[in-house]
């Protein structure tokens, strides 16, 4: 069964949240490719915030691993809903660039863990780019992929 999941953690160290996310995109590229996992994960204002998806099974071992994580903390599961295709398909870990409305979703989730984060994960989609340390993932800047 197919599923997407949205958190969003708190990072252990607020320096460099750029370079932070580029080395988590290459630490886990080989992992997620081999579990069948993909997505996109964007580092803002000090928290992490990633849409995932895989198999349950896949996302529940990942899922552990992150709550392990010291990396960040406070880790919070916002949703995880049953889908029946891919977004993310082929990007093992993707970034985003940010753009005005990519950057206010991406506050207001930080916020309020409550909303429907799925126009959020939409928009990360659409403004996925390769993770590189270059890019800056961490401004509201927009950058093009």
């Amino acid at each position: 069964m197919l599923e997407r999941l949205v958190y969003v953690s708190t990072a252990a160290n607020r320096h460099d949240l750029t370079g932070q996310a580029a080395m988590i995109a290459d630490q886990s590229a080989t992992r997620n490719h081999e579990n069948g996992i993909g997505g996109a994960l964007v580092a803002h204002d000090g928290h992490f915030v990633q849409a995932l998806e895989g198999e349950r099974p896949a996302l529940d071992r990942l899922l552990k691993r992150l709550e392990d994580d010291p990396r960040h903390y406070d880790l919070v599961l916002v949703d995880r809903w049953r889908v029946d295709e891919r977004l993310f398909e082929g990007w093992a870990l993707a970034g985003v660039a940010m753009d005005a409305a990519t950057r206010e979703g991406l506050e207001a989730l930080v916020a309020d863990r409550t909303l429907d984060p799925r126009p959020l994960v939409e928009a990360m989609r659409g403004r996925a780019v390769p993770m590189t340390a270059s890019r800056d993932y961490a401004t509201s800047r927009s950058a093009t992929g």
